[in-house]
């Protein structure tokens, strides 16, 4: 099938690459794709899996700035305004408009029913071409403001005697931030990209003051190799400071930034498409009520962390804190610990921090290290999920410039093409063809399909059709079926059962799909993978420990991340 993602070992160890990324987290993957876009040869590893670190923990909300106008930060809104509009274009089956609501008070200066007017009015101005070239199903409308009665009746759970009224305005949401990550990793294979997910960057090689690629361990397989590359970037997320620090020795300025851990919690209480994001205050900061595909997110919190990396997995107190500040801001309908099916954490570099008051860099790290004496190394951590792809065309800009003259080409940001599965032109269209051609599908499984794959749906419906048993799902109550984790370990690089499991089908993005559901999918990956039964044991019990803590008595809730 065409634009399958194969895991090639060999073709990472044989070929020498224009740009090596490492790091498969947004930032990484959009660094790849604008590499790729430049005719650049790219290779992008990265040691878990595709999208499964930090950026799987956000509220897969994408903003258009409305927070940098009250700051009067017009650039820094531009920018966010263009890239909202850029990922509802190249990606409409992942990420779809969605209406926010906070409330207004009469006391705040920034807040109050007039000021919040007036910036709704700024906001539909500036971004009067937010809507060019998008779909007409992915057009967002205007801003405006509620009375208390309305904001009452759309959000019962905040506290009616703390607001006059509301303001509700449009902005993106990611139907599934891991699938988005997978997308842009799809489209730089599309472009002749060797991707590998399960590869992990030991050290930077480094000879004569230049970086030359990286000593790399096969995480499943076992042993090293060597990737070599005219200009490595180092996009590894938390963990890019220790790579690229170890390999500038004492020359240069470290890189390490101050951190900060980010929480949020998925709860399954039912929300609809149509429903908002509801801001509530807690101790004068936001904390929203997210609708997600059925169930509930609440965050962000951000503290301090001033650890390892490795040693950042929270501990039950710090997921407490989360849902104090969650009641605080929604009194109305508290969210308990058992309630809690899945903690997502990740870590993000912080500016400043005061106790546990953390501010965010208000722009991603972005470091040439030639100023440091190291030719051939760039380095990138983000901060943002909206404007990564911004970055990433930053850092392939500068590691295109280290190349010779010869090698690719330049790109035009006003023409980016698609991400796979996104050249879709009618959803509606899309569903009916898909209706048709399986017609035992029901309407809410088409659904799925339509914003899981996009213009690949169909290729759904062949596997299905090559197996009868594969179009049954996975169990009673898990709807997802086993075409589709047949699919993703033939086509999507499911290597682990979490893969194919939590980051590219809805069966366990939000909580445990249930034990029969975990053993329909090691059946269908054991016989695609050919696992013998001691790996297929361990690849179930994995998948058990990832959901294990959110599982337990609230009293023994230990987090998780992602399976690395």
């Amino acid at each position: 099938m065409p634009h399958a993602v194969q895991r090639d070992l060999r073709a990472l160890a044989d070929t020498t690459f224009d740009v090596l990324v490492i790091g498969a987290g947004i930032y990484g993957v959009t660094t790849a794709w604008e590499a790729s876009r430049r005719g650049l040869r790219v290779a992008l590893i990265d040691r878990g899996d595709i999208g499964a670190a930090t950026s799987a923990n956000s509220l897969k909300t994408i903003h258009g700035g409305l927070r940098s106008l009250q700051r009067g930060a017009l650039k820094e809104m531009r920018a966010f305004i263009r890239e909202r509009r850029a990922l509802l274009r190249i990606a409409p089956h992942l990420v779809r408009p969605l209406p926010f609501v906070i409330p207004t008070s009469r006391r705040h200066p920034v807040r109050n029913g007039a000021a919040m007017r007036i910036a709704l009015l700024l906001n539909d101005l500036i971004a009067s071409d937010r809507n060019d070239g998008l779909l007409p199903s992915h057009r967002l409308g205007g801003g405006r403001l509620l009375t208390h009665a309305q904001l009452g009746q759309i959000a019962p759970d905040l506290d009616p005697r703390t607001y006059t009224g509301g303001a509700t305005w449009w902005d993106g949401q990611m139907l599934n931030s891991e699938r988005l990550a997978l997308a842009f990793a799809q489209s730089v294979a599309a472009m002749d990209g060797v991707v590998a997910n399960h590869v992990g960057a030991d050290r930077l090689l480094v000879r004569d003051g230049r970086v030359e690629g990286a000593r790399v361990r096969d995480v499943l397989g076992g042993g090293t190799f060597d990737i070599r590359a005219s200009v490595t970037v180092n996009a590894a997320g938390a963990w890019a400071a220790g790579l690229s620090d170890e390999a500038l020795g004492q020359q240069g300025t470290p890189l390490a930034p101050l951190l900060s851990r980010a929480l949020n919690v998925v709860v399954p209480r039912p929300s609809r498409d149509t429903d908002p994001a509801v801001g509530g205050l807690s101790d004068g900061r936001f904390f929203f009520r997210v609708p997600w595909r059925g169930v509930t997110m609440f965050g962000t919190s951000h503290e301090p962390f001033t650890g390892h990396p490795d040693e950042a997995r929270p501990a039950a107190a710090d997921v407490q804190r989360l849902l104090d500040d969650v009641n605080k801001a929604f009194p109305g309908a508290p969210v308990t610990f058992g309630e809690v099916t899945l903690v997502h954490w990740g870590i993000l570099p912080a500016a400043r921090v005061s106790g546990l008051h953390v501010d965010l860099l208000k722009d991603s790290l972005l470091r040439d290290h030639r100023t440091d004496g190291l030719q051939g190394l760039v380095t990138v951590v983000g901060v943002r999920y909206t404007t990564a792809r911004q970055t990433g065309a930053l850092a392939a800009s500068i590691a295109h410039a280290k190349l010779p003259a010869s090698r690719g080409r330049r790109v035009d940001d006003r023409d980016l093409p698609c991400l796979v599965g996104g050249d879709v032109a009618d959803f509606d269209a899309l569903s009916r063809d898909l209706a048709r051609l399986a017609p035992a599908l029901r309407d809410i499984d088409v659904r799925r399909l339509c914003r899981t794959y996009g213009s690949r749906a169909p290729a759904l419906l062949d596997v299905m059709r090559s197996d009868a048993a594969w179009a049954a799902p996975l169990s009673a109550t898990c709807p997802v079926t086993r075409a589709e984790i047949a699919y993703a370990a033939r086509e999507e690089m499911a290597l682990t059962l979490a893969d194919a499991l939590v980051r590219r089908t809805e069966a366990g993005s939000a909580g445990h799909p249930g034990r029969n559901a975990v053993e329909a999918a090691a059946d269908v990956l054991a016989r695609v993978h050919d696992w013998d039964a001691a790996r297929r044991v361990r690849e179930v019990m994995a998948v058990d420990a990832y959901y294990a803590p959110a599982r337990a008595n609230p009293a023994q809730l230990h987090p998780v991340q992602g399976v690395q």
